[in-house]
């Protein structure tokens, strides 16, 4: 009777955890990006990323502008508003390590060390600090911006080595 019991509780616990992985990974795909995620334009010209993967870990969308990759940094501040910004520095730029990780709450530029509030990105302007985009809108569904923005910002990301993947 005691190996019966046993051999019922170890399926219950073993088809238990089955059940809550399997869930876990269904409310979580789409609503998740990878760190840095390739995007692309509509046959509008407009690129269009959906808010709902955008999270408090900085997310890297990288936009391959004829062979030169233009990376944008998003993420969500404390007040969980979405913000979104080209992902290099405004002074260190074109240094090739022109660009920003996530380091605790703060984005951190590689080049020179300077930290931003997430609140900041894609507002504040000159100085160091992610340089900000022309022309993007943040709705409630997705971020929209158009691909002439991005396109522009080329030459500024020509010498650009940050990590893409």
């Amino acid at each position: 009777m005691k190996i019966r019991r046993m051999i019922c509780l170890v399926l219950v616990v073993a088809l238990t955890s089955v059940w809550l992985t399997a869930c876990a990974k269904e409310e979580s795909a789409g609503d998740t990006y990878e760190k840095y995620t390739s995007i692309a334009a509509n046959t509008d010209g407009i690129v269009a990323i959906p808010t709902k993967g955008i999270t408090s870990a900085a997310r890297f969308f990288n936009y391959d502008a004829n062979g030169v990759t233009v990376q944008l940094v998003a993420l969500r501040d404390r007040e969980n508003g979405v913000h979104i910004a080209f992902n290099t520095c405004q002074s260190c730029s074109p240094s090739p390590r022109a660009y920003y990780t996530q380091s605790g709450n703060v984005l951190k530029c590689a080049n020179c060390g300077f930290t931003f509030e997430p609140e900041e990105v894609g507002i504040t302007q000159g100085g160091c600090n992610p340089w900000p985009i022309v022309g993007f809108a943040v709705g409630e569904a997705e971020i929209t911006l158009p691909v002439t923005s991005i396109e522009e910002m080329s030459t500024v990301f020509s010498s650009w080595k940050g990590p893409t993947e």
